[in-house]
């Protein structure tokens, strides 16, 4: 038995695993709900320590919170990434350790975010605001759905932690096509879509927070899309012919074999 089996026995070593995705599991949900409030109004931009700065400034500040978030999102997010960076840190934390660093990336985006607040546009009408924030806290109720129409506890991390303190094997989940997966590839990034541009009112700096976000999916949904095809083959392709990206499909486009065919989970980086 060598070390590292030896290491990954040992109580204390399971228990500090399991610890350690908790307090994961707690700074990246966490950080999920505060983008959430945010995206709704809850929560205002403030600019943190930094203030309210002039138009030029902010959108300097702001360009660059996103670019550090999307790079820290991206390249942990990469089979090859996570390959090299399984052989540093325990499998059992490769999840919690990306979720923990997308929450530490996204908490102080939410913080020193500057406040340009020009208005796109803004809806009065009583009646009509509550529809559309009706229609974004659908969005993200659908984003929360889909994390568990996957299985949401292996998606935070946690059930990795979990089997490591039990001592078990890691596993990977097979691919189950359920829920709206059946009609919809990537729910999780549709619900991030309709939260983050379905508001009654849109200011100039949530215009700039929306469109980065959504250029970030549409990157990361290509990247995706490549790299399952490239994994999982002629399943997936039958898959994708038949149930669209995005935009759902609620009526097949042609019959395909049965999805649960697939033989793994197609949301590495969407669960990302």
């Amino acid at each position: 038995m060598n070390t590292n089996q030896e290491r990954a026995r040992s109580l204390p070593y399971r228990v500090a695993v399991f610890a350690f995705g908790l307090s994961a599991y707690l700074v990246g949900v966490g950080a999920l709900v505060a983008f959430i409030l945010s995206m709704l109004g809850v929560v205002p931009f403030t600019g943190g320590p930094l203030g309210k700065s002039s138009l030029g400034p902010a959108l300097a500040v702001d360009l660059l919170l996103l670019l550090l978030f999307g790079l820290q999102h991206s390249v942990m997010a990469r089979p090859r990434f996570k390959e090299r960076w399984t052989r540093v840190i325990p499998a059992a934390v490769e999840r919690s350790t990306f979720l923990i660093a997308t929450g530490l990336a996204l908490l102080p985006l939410l913080w020193l975010w500057q406040p340009m607040p020009a208005l796109v546009w803004a809806v009065h009408a009583l009646a009509l605001r509550c529809t559309l924030l009706g229609i974004a806290l659908a969005g993200w109720s659908y984003l929360l759905l889909a994390s568990f129409a996957i299985n949401h506890f292996e998606l935070f991390g946690l059930q990795q932690v979990y089997q490591a303190l039990r001592g078990r094997q890691l596993t990977q989940p097979p691919f189950q096509v359920r829920w709206m997966y059946r009609f919809d590839r990537h729910p999780i990034m549709t619900g991030i879509l309709i939260g983050i541009w379905v508001t009654p009112t849109m200011t100039v700096d949530h215009l700039l927070l929306a469109a980065g976000i959504s250029i970030y999916v549409w990157i990361g949904v290509f990247f995706e899309e490549r790299s399952l095809r490239r994994q999982l083959g002629r399943p997936y392709e039958e898959y994708c012919e038949r149930v669209r990206s995005i935009v759902p499909t609620f009526k097949n486009r042609r019959t395909s074999p049965a999805p649960d065919a697939i033989p793994t989970s197609p949301r590495k980086w969407e669960s990302s």
